[in-house]
């Protein structure tokens, strides 16, 4: 079911309409056989809803099915062939012959070609007419079999997306992460009372049992972040276990996860050493989805106690015994009763506080739609994803509950109903997008960004005038995680990164069963005899592939992605000349050199990713892809020339050259109008100025105009940016790169002239308004940008990201608190930079920073002084006058390698909404004080000169990392957690609230702080 036929039937016959009545089907002769079959397609399509329905349920309905995907996958590969020929045709025709005939018409532009073309143009012509007969045909003897099943009559209750109940606009959904209920509060307040208590072991080891779905993820995520967790335990680790792993790697993943370096060691014995080392202090480590325990228990139990410290292991599986006869303290989780399932529901479905009353009022429907999902949280959050895309109205969610999903047997394995009803509640378009992603291993980071793309590729995107199919697509995306079928990553603020729930993946897999194999990861999948294979993932190839004969006879493979594959060395020529039809084609991080020259065979590759490779060259016959949508190259360390024919791939929707040591793109980008995501793009020639004319220059880009993304490197080697960046109306993504500094070694270079061209070059370009994020480095002029410097409301204001670094000879900061949606800041390596002033605020603003969330400022190495304009010493002061509103919105302040910086500013105490201040390297900085705000987290690391932190009167959380010379620290009224860390550390105390970690002795403010505590608390 990986292509739901009802959704390509659609397409197909969309497509077919507009080949029939183009130019292409006349100059090909066989519009008469492509009206046949468009006939015919449309009535075997009247039947495709029904029998998508009805096949799990009935086996011919499932064979009449897979005949008609075996023979749309046939037609669509016609149809591209019909456009590739059909185009060469029309090129090469002269534009003043024309004829309404397609017989006379394949005369007349016969007789324009040469001999051989001659030839070549009639037996396509006669070749393609045969396989359009052959597919009329075939098509027609499975419309006829149809009036052979019954099923195919009966009537069926309409679907969501035939009514427009749901999905009647693709929506962005606000993704909900909800715990609730007294169940998971007890539960997890029990066993972390029972980790805190400890007993005679060293190491003891919790087990949290039960069936996929049940929440047992969910309970350990919460203990793993309880405060009391935290606090008594410095090191915390979670991982979640692969099906298939070695004790190396395991070891080695522990190692990192909690702060280690294990360098190139490879060795058992040697990693077991450095993980003891590493976990010296109290340790936490969250084994999540144990498939077999008993192969680790040995592993981490008997390595752990070696070590010195202290520590719990919590593990979550559904492997019962397992966990018993490691004689782990086991907690089984158990199902949510009615009302916490209502609890659950309620919360997830509810987007505001405004619908809470409609949701009530459905209280009723709701308990009878978590009584059917059996206690388990899984199934409750899917079904609150089908309510929160519909109405919150009663009669919504009593079709919901009526649906006839929950009364049919269409599962042949053991999944909760509610997946089913999940599943069919999805558009066809969507449905083939979610199947999609079982192609990616468990717990594989599925990146939105890739998912997009492969999705286009395949086809399951529709075109709409005026919509970027890429941002269709990352509406489905986001849709597939507000209906709770994918998990975001909790630590990707963007949701731009996320994976499968195992039971879902099972689910899913099960879906894909007749066309899907999937290899490696501790997954194999077979065939059914029914389908031909169509889409192969591979995890942990190794050396030279090698897939069964019985694949590649087929020659069917549309999609081959491989996944941890490091040791796989090379592509044969042979192997690419069976993958004919292939769409997709994903060898990343592999360590293939080189591609076969008859890649360029491949006519219908839309998708070709080689990042992280050792390739070395491209094949000349790479521009042979004329449907290539995306050429991913990035991170090639060996990757330094680009063939001249890459500006031949017209299709191409991404090209992505970041981090890969090119010394030029060859010029004709330009050609490529479809384009809207160019990463890495080399200006100029690296290795003779005089040859520019090679190397791709700005002036390609004007004709560019629907660039999304743009990531432009070595601007100092144009010789003009004038107009780069206009006519750009859709650009939201923008990196600008200058030359990085000469290293030792170079030839010496007219730093002046350098300079002057640097500022030249930089003040031509400006950027569109519509930039959201715009990242700046190597700027090496003497001074910023133009249009950075002034009128920044206007000219950036939807600018929401910044970075600008490594602008060694820029001596003042632009006037950024102008950009009124400016919420996160980042200020590296700016050299020539000594004091900060209010004039970073502008002077006509009334508001500095309004809606800043996060500030960054590292490595700046000649740093002394820092203003907000509040003092006023002198008249002239009084025009730098800071803003009466500062910085408003701003919650997190980083200040790294700043090692001259002598005080924080005055009027940091007026900051009203700082949760977090990290000071690291400022040595020059001796007091941290009165800042009243400043409420969660203070840390301060290696600032030698710092000797006081005083009157911070909220702050409940501190940590002092290796700042010897700190004498005072008081009035810190509200301090509930405090962490002492004094190198080399080789003991470790705790207290209650306290977490000390110790080597020369307490300091002698220490004890006066904890009597001051003591007397807050008792009073």
């Amino acid at each position: 079911m990986a292509m739901i036929a009802d959704a390509f039937m659609k397409r197909s016959i969309a497509a077919l309409e507009g080949f029939v009545g183009g130019e292409l089907c006349a100059a090909l002769g066989v519009r008469g056989d492509a009206e046949r079959l468009l006939r015919t397609m449309a009535r075997v399509g009247g039947a495709l809803a029904v029998a998508e329905r009805r096949r799990a349920a009935d086996l011919k309905v499932d064979a009449w099915v897979a005949e008609v995907k075996d023979l749309l996958y046939e037609i669509e590969d016609v149809a591209d062939l019909c456009a590739i020929e059909g185009a060469k045709m029309l090129e090469e025709i002269p534009s003043t012959s024309s004829s309404s005939s397609s017989s006379s018409s394949s005369t007349v532009r016969c007789s324009s070609f040469g001999l051989f073309s001659c030839f070549s143009c009639r037996r396509f012509h006669h070749e393609i007419g045969l396989r359009i007969r052959d597919l009329n045909e075939r098509l027609k003897e499975i419309d006829d079999a149809k009036a052979k099943l019954p099923a195919l009559m009966m009537p069926i209750s309409p679907s969501s997306e035939e009514t427009g109940d749901s999905f009647r606009q693709i929506r962005t959904l606000d993704v909900k992460f909800s715990v609730v209920g007294t169940q998971i509060e007890k539960a997890s307040h029990s066993l972390v009372n029972s980790m805190l208590k400890g007993g005679k072991k060293k190491v003891e080891l919790f087990a949290i049992i039960g069936a996929g779905g049940i929440g047992k993820t969910t309970l350990a995520r919460k203990i793993y972040d309880d405060e009391r967790i935290a606090d008594n335990f410095p090191i915390r680790v979670w991982l979640r276990v692969p099906m298939s792993f070695s004790e190396v790697d395991l070891l080695k993943e522990v190692i990192r996860s909690a702060g280690g370096d294990c360098g190139e060691v490879e060795s058992k014995d040697e990693l077991i050493s450095c993980f003891a080392s590493v976990l010296s202090r109290r340790f936490l480590i969250v084994l999540d989805d144990v498939r077999n325990p008993d192969k680790w228990e040995d592993l981490l139990k008997d390595s752990l106690n070696d070590g010195v410290a202290r520590g719990r292991i919590l593990i979550t599986t559904r492997d019962v015994n397992a966990a018993r006869s490691m004689k782990a303290v086991v907690h089984t989780a158990e199902k949510m009763d009615t009302e916490n399932s209502w609890t659950l529901l309620r919360n997830e479905v509810s987007a505001a506080d405004s619908e809470e009353e409609a949701i009530k009022s459905a209280k009723e429907v709701g308990i009878k739609l978590v009584e059917k999902c059996d206690g388990l949280p899984l199934a409750i959050k899917v079904v609150a994803g089908v309510l929160r895309s519909r109405e919150k109205r009663r009669i919504e969610w009593e079709k919901v509950l009526k649906s006839e999903v929950w009364s049919t047997n269409q599962l042949q394995e053991d999944f909760p109903q509610a997946l089913y009803l999940a599943y069919e509640d999805l558009p066809s378009n969507l449905k083939q997008c979610f199947l999609y992603c079982s192609l990616y291993p468990r717990d594989y980071p599925m990146l939105s960004s890739d998912l997009i793309q492969c999705w286009i590729a395949e086809g399951f995107i529709p075109t709409h005038n005026n919509v970027l199919m890429e941002d269709l697509a990352e509406e489905y995306y986001r849709e597939l995680v507000g209906r709770n079928l994918l998990q975001p990553d909790l630590n990707n603020l963007d949701k731009l990164s996320s994976t499968m729930h195992d039971v879902i993946r099972s689910f899913v897999e099960f879906l894909i069963r007749d066309e899907t194999i999937i290899v490696g990861g501790g997954r194999r999948s077979s065939i059914s005899p029914l389908t031909k294979p169509r889409h192969v993932s591979i995890c942990s190839a190794e050396g030279n592939l090698e897939l069964p004969i019985s694949i590649k006879q087929q020659k069917s493979l549309r999609t081959l992605l491989f996944f941890d594959s490091i040791n796989l060395r090379a592509i044969e020529d042979a192997f690419i000349q069976t993958l004919g039809c292939l769409r997709v084609l994903d060898l990343s991080n592999t360590a293939i050199e080189s591609l076969p020259s008859s890649i360029g065979d491949l006519v219908h590759l839309r998708y070709l990713n080689l990042d992280k490779t050792n390739i070395k060259e491209l094949p000349l016959l790479i521009g042979s892809l004329v449907n290539l949508q995306t050429l991913r190259l990035e991170d090639c360390q060996f990757l330094h020339t680009l063939p001249k024919s890459i500006t031949e791939l017209l299709e191409l929707r991404r090209l992505c050259l970041a981090r890969t040591p090119l010394s030029h793109v060859p010029r004709g980008i330009g050609n490529l109008r479809h384009i809207n995501y160019l990463s890495g793009l080399v200006i100029g020639h690296e290795i003779n100025q005089n040859e520019y004319s090679e190397g791709c220059g700005l002036e390609e880009l004007q004709p560019l105009s629907e660039l999304r993304y743009l990531q432009l490197e070595k601007l100092e080697r144009a010789p003009s940016g004038a107009k780069a960046l206009t006519s750009k109306p859709f650009l939201k993504e923008l990196y600008l790169h200058g030359k990085a500094p000469a290293e030792e070694g170079d030839e010496p270079i007219n730093a002046e002239a350098e300079v002057q061209q640097s500022e030249k070059i930089w003040n031509q370009i400006s950027p569109p308004p519509t930039i959201e994020k715009l990242l700046i480095r190597y700027c090496s002029g003497g001074r910023f940008p133009n249009w950075i410097m002034a009128s920044l409301d206007k000219s950036f204001p939807h600018l929401s990201y910044l970075e600008i670094s490594s602008c060694r000879f820029c001596t003042r900061l632009p006037p950024l608190g102008l950009l009124p949606q400016l919420k996160y800041l980042l200020v590296s390596e700016a050299e020539a930079v000594i004091a900060v002033g209010a004039e970073l605020f502008g002077a006509e603003a009334e508001a500095a920073f309004p809606k800043l969330e996060v500030l960054t400022i590292k490595h700046m190495t000649n740093w002394q002084e820092w203003s907000f304009g509040l003092e006023k010493e002198t008249p002239d002061d009084k025009e730098k006058e800071a803003p009466k509103l500062l910085f408003p919105c701003l919650r997190s302040l980083d200040i790294r390698l700043c090692p001259k910086l002598r005080a924080l500013p005055k009027g940091l105490d007026l900051v009203p909404n700082l949760k977090t201040l990290h000071i690291e390297g400022a040595h020059n900085l001796m007091e941290i004080r009165d800042l009243p705000s400043l409420t969660d987290l203070l840390s301060v690391k290696n600032n030698k000169g710092l000797l006081r932190i005083s009157g911070i009167t909220s702050l409940q959380s501190l940590i002092i990392d290796d700042c010897s010379k700190l004498k005072h620290v008081d009035r810190l009224n509200s301090l509930q957690h405090l962490s002492l860390v004094y190198p080399p550390s080789t003991e470790t105390f705790f207290f209650e609230e306290l977490v000390i970690f110790w080597s020369v002795g307490f300091p002698r403010w220490l004890s006066g702080l904890l009597l001051k505590q003591e007397n807050v608390g008792s009073t």
